[in-house]
């Protein structure tokens, strides 16, 4: 019911509600409005109560919910079911959980702290509360499973994109899945699948994003290769606008793939911003480390180093991680 007088308000946001229109809307008493406008209030929520006149929403609170966030979604697919929560083990975990149970593609997790949050290669990944955008995004692309590397660069294009428009940065993309401001990580991404032999069933997309964070939020190990939408405009940034947009380009760059099956603009895109292309690297596997310098991305996505032997290794993304050859980038 809380949810219910929430979306009136938002609705008719700046104009006055009486508590009668309220309850007789919804069925309830005006002591129960009451009791529920006390408790947004209390949440955060700046709703002005005036005698004679009623209720009206003048602002909202920074920490996320469901009903803002779908208030504030333009797209058809990405994000129109979604799931808000305080705290997590981790979003993709959940995202898991729902895809299994038949969730349709587009539903969003969203989280304000992970518990147990991670990254590529099993690291870790820092999500402490309200600082951040944690969340995770269910797909079911018509693709073949050896596709599937294909949504992270798309992924990392769209997020890119959308973190442009939403500060006027010039942000890179570090192949395959980091996006990347003043040479240093501003946000992840994790691409889990599952599939048969010859399609999927469902990808989950991870996204981390760090938004309000201020240099004393990241431990010392990660402090020199980290950074944060704040620390590089020097101000707060509204979280629930950065989720919609980015929405907005995943949706516009997944759906223009299946449609046309082609992928040459999203690579062309990623060479365009990469921050990886034509650098010395240093190649890190489970079995073997390489160093050369990166010439290009095949079609499909992966990596062409140029060894120092001359002959030209082919990158996958799964098991390896891509080093500068004098620190992260």
């Amino acid at each position: 019911m809380r949810d219910k007088i929430l979306k009136l308000l938002v609705d008719n946001r700046n104009e006055f509600l009486s508590g009668e229109t309220i309850s007789t809307f919804l069925g309830i008493t005006r002591s129960a409005v009451w009791k529920h406008i006390k408790s947004l209030q209390l949440d955060g929520f700046g709703i002005e109560s005036r005698p004679g006149l009623g209720y009206r929403l003048i602002d909202l609170p920074e920490e996320l919910d469901q009903v803002t966030l779908t208030e504030i979604m333009k797209t058809q697919l990405m994000g129109k079911s979604i799931e808000v929560h305080q705290a997590i083990d981790s979003t993709n975990n959940r995202a898991r959980e729902l895809a299994l149970e038949g969730a349709d593609e587009g539903t969003l997790i969203v989280a304000e702290t992970q518990l147990e949050g991670r990254g590529r290669l099993g690291r870790n990944w820092i999500s402490p509360r309200g600082k951040g955008i944690w969340m995770s995004l269910i797909l079911r692309p018509n693709l073949p499973p050896d596709q599937a590397p294909r949504i992270t660069t798309m992924a990392a294009v769209a997020i890119r994109n959308a973190l442009s428009r939403a500060t006027g940065l010039n942000i890179g993309i570090k192949w395959p899945n980091d996006i990347i401001i003043d040479d240093k990580k501003v946000c992840g991404i994790l691409t889990e699948m599952h599939a048969d032999i010859d399609s999927i069933h469902y990808v989950v997309l991870g996204i981390g994003i760090n938004v309000n964070m201020t240099q004393g939020d990241f431990p010392a190990e990660i402090s020199s290769t980290a950074t944060s939408l704040r620390i590089a405009l020097n101000r707060y940034l509204d979280r629930r606008q950065i989720i919609a947009l980015i929405m907005e380009e995943i949706e516009e760059t997944y759906l223009n793939y299946l449609e046309n099956r082609d992928f040459k603009p999203i690579l062309d895109q990623c060479r365009q911003h990469s921050v990886t292309l034509n650098r010395h690297v240093k190649v890190i596997g489970r079995d073997t480390t390489f160093e050369g310098f990166a010439v290009d991305f095949d079609e499909d996505g992966s990596l062409l180093v140029k060894k120092n032997d001359g002959n030209i290794a082919k990158v996958m993304s799964g098991d390896v991680s891509v080093r500068g050859e004098k620190g992260y980038v």
